[in-house]
């Protein structure tokens, strides 16, 4: 993963399901500074959509969206 080493936080929501999180990562962001990057590991299927819908709706960039083993990862910059 070529941003891996500018990753400001990560947040590993693997085993919760819709809504939670979303919930989490919506947290997560508001708590950041603008520019700095954070990276979702997920495996709630939902997350698939509902993740780059919360970047699009907030303004906020989805840097990469990979899948890895079953998990779903999202590198985000707010």
């Amino acid at each position: 993963m070529a941003t891996e080493s500018h990753i400001d936080r990560e947040l590993d929501v693997k085993g919760l399901v819709c809504p939670r999180p979303m919930v989490m990562s919506m947290s997560a962001l508001k708590a950041m500074s603008p520019g700095q990057v954070l990276k979702i590991t997920a495996n709630d299927s939902s997350t698939k959509h509902s993740i780059p819908a919360l970047c699009e709706r907030a303004g906020y960039k989805l840097v990469e969206q990979t899948e890895e083993m079953g998990a779903f990862i999202f590198i985000i910059q707010k």
